[in-house]
């Protein structure tokens, strides 16, 4: 806004670059840099030039690329477009060898993908993730086959990899054990690996999966039906598409679990919008009902209190959850692959358990449609349900 950033970038990477001496510096830029209108690209190369160092500019602003997901395609496809293949590597041992590109894995998760491509004769020899450093996206080439989530996501990198030769395979992120049968379906497809070395190579970690989940829904919840609503889109607002690509994978877990879902998206609530929406998850084989609210601040206003058992959404919601008494389960809490599954319903039911939000009186909205305030605290605790068993206080 003052006319400053072109200056104050030019500062920072000679700042940079006299404390570190990289070997490339890329800056990226935001949407506020867009918007007041600095120079990101030409002040980098300049700067590159005079200082005698790489130094490179990638557009991520959210104004831009439709989804946060092509941002993250397009710097996969910068980092690693320099990889060499290995010359120390035969031809039948790159064929064994697999990347596992765009899902974030935990330790346990990581492991367990190990474990079962040593079983079927291969290895897990490149993870590219956040967590990546720049030498794992030199080794892409080292590889013969690449894994990464889908459906179209990761379309450049996918485009890059398959013009050196190396095989793609698009799965499904593994949540739930039904995923993870199609995850491993297709991994095995590729790899040439038949369906019953696959059960065999899995079963350590699936049969625990596929216990937790019959429990689940034999136990306590089978009386009464389960609502979720399930949020896509309160992070951000950007195209719808890339919106239910990436946020969607969730969904199989809930579905085996014996929940009704409903999406709760964030966009344009008018009539064009709400048929755009339809015709987007019919496209993508999603026959859940759906909600449109305008922004964050307003999900109160279209969650009905006393319809749902649970929420499925981001943590900063929370606040307004509690205005109808609904527990939410954060997007967070849940894990990938057979090993997570039993994680992931203990967090469910203890979700669904959760005391915390009886303790506060409905709250109808005024006359505009906001929400009013909870009720003093003497009040809540005069209505309030104490009872404590098999939840937390």
């Amino acid at each position: 806004v003052t006319g400053q950033g072109n200056r104050k970038l030019r500062r920072a990477i000679e700042l940079v670059h006299e404390a570190w001496s990289p070997g490339l510096i890329v800056v990226l830029s935001t949407c506020p840099t867009v918007m007041i209108g600095d120079n990101i690209k030409n002040v980098t190369r300049k700067a590159g030039r005079e200082l005698g160092v790489r130094a490179v500019a990638e557009i991520t602003h959210g104004l831009k690329p439709k989804s946060p997901a092509e941002v993250v395609d397009q710097l996969y496809c910068t980092l690693s477009r320099p990889a060499e293949p290995d010359p120390t590597w035969t031809a039948d041992e790159v064929a064994r060898r697999v990347a596992l590109v765009g899902v974030s894995l935990r330790p346990d998760e990581r492991a367990e993908v190990a474990a079962v491509l040593t079983a079927l004769g291969f290895e897990l020899a490149v993870v590219l993730d956040e967590q990546a450093e720049v030498a794992d996206f030199l080794r892409l080439r080292t590889v013969g086959t690449v894994v990464h989530p889908g459906p179209n996501m990761l379309l450049k990198l996918q485009e890059q990899v398959r013009g050196w030769g190396l095989t793609c395979v698009e799965v499904p992120l593994p949540f739930g054990v039904d995923a993870s049968d199609r995850f491993w379906r297709r991994v095995g497809d590729a790899l040439g690996c038949d369906a019953a070395d696959i059960a065999r190579a899995t079963a350590r970690w699936r049969d625990p999966a596929v216990a937790a989940v019959a429990a689940f829904r034999e136990g306590d919840h089978a009386a009464a039906p389960l609502r979720l609503a399930y949020n896509i889109g309160s992070i951000r607002s950007f195209d719808l598409r890339r919106i239910a690509l990436e946020e969607l994978g969730e969904l199989p877990l809930f579905a085996e679990l014996g929940f009704d879902v409903r999406l709760f998206i964030q966009g344009p609530a008018h009539d064009a919008n709400g048929q755009r929406t339809a015709q987007v998850l019919a496209d993508l084989g999603v026959d859940a009902g759906f909600d449109l609210f305008a922004d964050p601040g307003g999900l109160a206003n279209v969650v009905e209190p006393g319809v749902w058992s649970l929420f499925f959404g981001a943590r900063f919601l929370r606040k307004q959850l509690t205005q109808v008494n609904l527990p939410l389960l954060d997007k967070d809490a849940l894990g990938l692959g057979y090993g997570a599954v039993p994680d992931n319903v203990e967090a469910v039911t203890l979700a669904l358990r959760d005391r915390f939000y009886r303790h506060f009186a409905p709250t109808a909205p005024d006359a505009r449609g906001n929400p009013q305030p909870p009720a003093p605290p003497g009040q809540q605790i005069a209505t309030a349900d104490l009872g404590l068993a098999g939840g937390t206080p």
